[in-house]
């Protein structure tokens, strides 16, 4: 039995708050590690690091690798040096990027135990990404996958380069209940600043601007929603490299007034109980946080008939066909015109995410892969 902390060292590709749920899903387990047990050490590839002072008030420590590319030498000698230099007993990297370079300093560090985080389909990378990832994946000692979904795309991989088929799980990823409630006082506020009226439909969305979200289609179902709802609004929450793409789309539907685009934002949670209807009209996924998020605020659902929505929504909200404009728009009127049901399906997704996807059951599984590497 070990006397000593258990110190686990985590590899993300940038550690900017505003980016998306692996950085949310990385704090939310640094934070609920017990204290008493672990040690954590974050390293961070690119970016700004907006995220380094909450790790810090955790007691985490923050490293920035320094990196100005995927093909930066310099930084991952640098990245292979701390490891090597440190007193780790697990590293855990949280991208297909971070997860090459992890992998590969892991090996030349000789670090003994690397886990490896699959947040996204397989099929969804880029060749090239899909190639590297795939060759380096057998140097981990464990490979977790975010959902089923996940896991099953990494299943032809694992037939041709992986020996050991039980080095690869799921472990669901979760979200903090207790803290997004918490933010709930603020919505009034935050509300105010953007001009939305609680008193009209307010239709919302969360992620990043990026085609795999499939914003474009919701935009393009609003006119429809507008004819049977004139008093809707629609709420986009997030920023990314479709920012432009999208506001255009916006104009052309001669609503724009009624689309709101914030920007990318620290703290989304304030606005989820404004939403009536939460939607998300992805193309693919790994395993959303948005749509669990805001579940935890009892939203009613609209997802896209995806494996993840399925795993993660399942009989809490209305899930079409991706890139279905009308569909979309249908099930949108359906909710907007229907309050008791909405209501029905805020409560029934609550109750789901508290009992399947919370944060507490994520950290435990965690928390037990950890300790079964290190006892090994």
């Amino acid at each position: 039995m070990r006397n000593q902390k258990i110190n686990i060292s985590y590899l993300i590709g940038n550690l900017n708050k505003e980016h998306g749920g692996a950085q949310q899903l990385l704090f939310d387990i640094c934070r609920h590690l017990p204290s008493s047990e672990f040690d954590t050490t974050i390293y961070y590839m690119f970016g700004e690091g907006t995220y380094t002072d909450e790790f810090e008030r955790h007691d985490a420590s923050v490293v920035n690798i320094g990196a100005s590319s995927n093909y930066d030498l310099a930084a991952f000698v640098r990245l292979v040096r701390h490891l090597r230099t440190s007193d780790h007993d697990v590293l855990q990297t949280n991208s297909p990027i971070s997860g090459v370079w992890g992998r590969i300093a892991g090996r030349l560090s000789g670090m003994s135990r690397v886990v490896s985080i699959e947040h996204s389909v397989h099929t969804s990378y880029p060749l090239s990404n899909r190639i590297a990832n795939g060759i380096t994946l057998p140097l981990s000692t464990a490979i977790v996958g975010v959902s089923d979904a996940v896991v099953n795309s990494l299943r032809p991989w694992e037939r041709r380069l992986l020996t050991d088929e039980t080095k690869i799980r799921t472990i669901q990823n979760g979200v903090d209940v207790k803290a997004i409630e918490q933010e709930f006082s603020k919505t009034d506020d935050v509300l105010s600043n953007l001009q939305i009226s609680r008193e009209q439909p307010v239709i919302g969305t969360v992620g990043r601007f990026t085609e795999a979200k499939g914003y474009k289609y919701l935009i393009r179902a609003f006119p429809e929603i507008k004819q049977h709802r004139p008093d809707a609004q629609l709420l986009l929450i997030g920023g990314g490299d479709l920012m432009t793409e999208l506001k255009s789309e916006a104009k052309s539907t001669d609503y724009q007034d009624d689309i709101v685009f914030t920007g990318l934002l620290s703290n989304v949670f304030p606005y989820l109980p404004a939403f009536d209807v939460a939607v998300f009209p992805s193309l693919w996924e790994g395993l959303p946080l948005a749509p669990a998020e805001a579940m935890a605020a009892r939203c009613p659902i609209i997802g896209t008939d995806i494996p993840p929505f399925r795993e993660v929504v399942n009989d809490a909200g209305i899930l079409v066909e991706p890139k279905d404009e009308a569909a979309l728009a249908d099930a949108i009127i359906q909710l907007l015109d229907d309050p008791v049901r909405r209501r029905e399906l805020g409560s029934r997704g609550y109750k789901r995410v508290t009992e399947n996807f919370s944060i507490e059951r994520t950290v435990e599984e965690y928390v037990d892969l950890y300790r079964e590497l290190v006892d090994e």
